[in-house]
């Protein structure tokens, strides 16, 4: 018997209903997040009292490196929570949690914008996705066949992305209209979301209770293999972390472009990412060894900080205006996540799934924790030198990260996990 046009595609792009209610959640409460997010360096320049624009926005940067620091410190606890909550009662649970910090976080923003209560609503705003990302990975990893399971990945990656580009457009030009109306927008969000993925999770199985799993335990069954990508990540995140939330301070308080000009810029970028997600998926999943994929993700990722400063003054003496060369830059920023799926996909297959959501928790969590203090490090560079240097720094951390990813994860175990699976295991 053939099976049924919808069901070929459904399974082609590795979803069903539990991946379905997943993509819900990324693409709702990330919408929310990203009508919002971007703009956070620029609510606090405006929040923060100065005699001048550079004060302002010094003070801002010094604001944005406090929330970074505490953002990867909470993202880190939330992870390994979000696994534990996944690991003991099931990824259904999981996701119906993480949306309630969020809607805190934005009511916190309602009722005052005191930099300092701003920092405490962005904070719950954010740890929606780290409670969420365990649950992401056992849906997947256990509803989806190990050769769909980059695709579905990349299914989940284009959903993730969609926010990111409808989000900093609409919220760059809602801006001008006004504060409360950009975080009114995102928190009528929030309610759709909740509400559209109880419905899809009311008919899933609640999961049973699964035995506790010490943190300890979990960490020696994580494979060596993802210990040496989780120590490349820790280096390359450090590099992305210098510029992370500052990009946008920088174009927009040192560049001089606008808001929106902002908005679009960062919508360029994650259209470009969304674009790669499925060519790259179907390639990948049919590839011997995914790990090259990874490499040039971690290389462009290392690349964007240093283009961001270099490329335009390059460009601009050549006759290209300002806004050209930054959307080169932000092009560049996006195709580093041509390898993310793949980067997803090799995690977990590599977890044992009786630890699964535990162990995607643990790794995201420790990662989370060893790069706390770079975003502050980022701004006493920037306070000391200049945002130049803070991202041709972090730039050059980043090659140091993808460096030992090539010579420590891609030539010592090119193979002990590349195996692609049999079509008896599909």
């Amino acid at each position: 018997m053939s099976v049924p046009p919808r069901q070929s595609i459904a399974s082609w792009f590795g979803v069903n209903r539990a991946v379905a209610a997943v993509l819900v959640v990324v693409g709702g409460l990330g919408l929310a997040e990203e009508i919002w997010r971007n703009f956070l360096a620029i609510h606090l320049r405006d929040a923060v009292t100065g005699a001048s624009e550079a004060a302002r926005v010094l003070g801002a940067a010094k604001y944005m490196g406090i929330y970074a620091v505490l953002v990867n410190f909470l993202e880190g606890i939330g992870y390994i929570v979000g696994g534990t909550i996944a690991h003991r009662m099931g990824a259904r649970v999981a996701l119906l949690i993480s949306a309630l910090p969020m809607a805190a976080g934005f009511i916190v923003l309602l009722a005052s914008r005191e930099p300092l209560l701003i920092i405490v609503g962005a904070l719950l705003i954010t740890n929606w996705e780290p409670l969420s990302v365990p649950a992401t990975f056992e849906v997947v990893g256990s509803e989806v066949p190990k050769n769909r399971r980059t695709i579905a990945f990349a299914v989940q990656s284009i959903q993730k992305r969609l926010p990111k580009v409808l989000g900093p457009l609409l919220g760059g030009f809602v801006m001008a209209i006004g504060y409360w109306v950009n975080l009114s927008l995102a928190f009528g969000l929030i309610g759709i979301t909740c509400l559209v993925q109880f419905l899809l999770l009311k008919r899933m199985k609640p999961r049973e209770a699964a035995p506790s799993i010490p943190l300890g335990r979990v960490l020696e069954r994580i494979p060596a293999d993802l210990r040496r990508l989780l120590t490349a990540e820790i280096l390359l995140r450090w590099g992305d972390w210098f510029v992370r939330d500052f990009a946008v301070l920088y174009v927009v308080g040192v560049l001089m472009a606008s808001t929106a000009e902002a908005g679009m810029l960062v919508a360029l970028s994650s259209l470009t990412a969304l674009l790669t997600y499925i060519p790259a998926g179907k390639m990948i999943d049919r590839a011997p060894n995914p790990k090259p994929y990874i490499g040039l993700t971690f290389l462009l990722f290392a690349l964007f900080p240093i283009a961001l400063v270099l490329l335009p003054r390059i460009l601009q003496p050549l006759g290209v205006p300002l806004m050209g060369a930054l959307a080169a830059v932000f092009v560049l920023n996006g195709l580093r996540e041509l390898g993310e799926p793949a980067r997803k996909a090799l995690i977990s297959l590599g977890l044992p799934p009786e630890i699964r959501a535990r162990g995607v928790g643990l790794y995201w969590g420790l990662r989370s924790f060893a790069f706390c203090p770079a975003p502050f490090v980022s701004y006493l560079l920037w306070q000391a030198v200049g945002p130049e240097a803070t991202f041709l720094v972090g730039g050059g951390v980043g090659l140091i990260g993808t460096a030992w990813f090539w010579i420590r994860v891609r030539c010592e175990t090119g193979e002990e996990t590349a195996n692609p699976p049999s079509r008896a295991e599909e």
